[in-house]
């Protein structure tokens, strides 16, 4: 939790040595250290960040996620990065999860080896730090929006609805077989959901974002934004394969 949280503040100290506003480079921590493109979607509106702003930490993180993507598989198998890890497919599955952005690019680049399962579960545990994340850089930003004798920035509605549905969705997976008793198979609706709808949903909404954003004006922000993303994906990747080094002598051989 710690490292992905320092990911951020990097993120935020980059941004503020370089020029950048504090709306995107906060787009662009919680992209590398969350989840990606849904992470940005989330905090875009929470943060009042731009179009331009979030168009461009959407090309950032996809960039660098596939680039991470192709090279995890690769340092692992055709590198000594293998070594440290003992060669366990379980402490590679941890690196890749703590360290790719996507939900998709981790399972692409575990399921190359065959541990996307073990690797999705390290990235659930980032995936449910998106609350905590969009409220903390909410308040930070509100803070200094009220030192400057802004109006307040309130709790975001997404923090609130996120932890009202995680529940919810907790609920009924345990209670499942109960509620099929009183005719209601969620199980089945859930897989639809999650496989059909919240795909195209989420797909829209990221086309949707990308429709407004103009070139023009992310080429005003210049090359600053990719290079801070780059050393912020970079750091990501050295401090997960660490946390994977440090817990490999305790794992299963896979």
């Amino acid at each position: 939790m710690n490292c992905h949280f320092s990911l951020l503040f990097f993120s935020l100290w980059l941004g503020k040595k370089t020029g950048l506003t504090t709306r995107l480079a906060t787009l662009i921590g919680v992209g590398t250290s969350i989840c990606g493109a849904s992470a940005i979607a989330a905090m875009a509106p929470c943060i009042e960040a731009k179009k331009e702003e979030t168009g461009l930490a959407l090309s950032c993180i996809t960039l660098f996620g596939l680039l991470a993507m192709f090279s995890h598989p690769f340092l692992y198998t055709s590198t000594v990065v293998g070594d440290p890890l003992g060669h366990n497919l379980n402490a590679y599955a941890i690196w890749v999860g703590t360290g790719v952005h996507e939900t998709a690019q981790v399972i692409a680049a575990a399921g190359a080896l065959g541990v996307e399962g073990n690797a999705l579960l390290v990235k659930s545990i980032r995936i449910f730090m998106i609350d905590p994340m969009i409220l903390l850089a909410t308040y930070m930003i509100a803070r200094k929006a009220n030192l400057s004798g802004r109006r307040r920035t309130t709790l975001p509605a997404y923090g609130v609805v996120f932890v009202a549905l995680s529940v919810c969705g907790a609920f009924l997976d345990i209670y499942a077989p109960q509620i099929a008793l009183l005719g209601f198979d969620w199980l089945p609706l859930k897989t639809v959901l999650s496989k059909v709808v919240f795909k195209f949903l989420l797909g829209l909404c990221l086309a949707g974002e990308g429709f407004k954003v103009k070139l023009s004006q992310i080429a005003k922000l210049g090359i600053k934004p990719f290079a801070i993303g780059a050393f912020v994906a970079l750091l990501a990747g050295i401090i997960a394969l660490v946390l994977a080094i440090l817990v490999t002598p305790f794992l299963p051989v896979l």
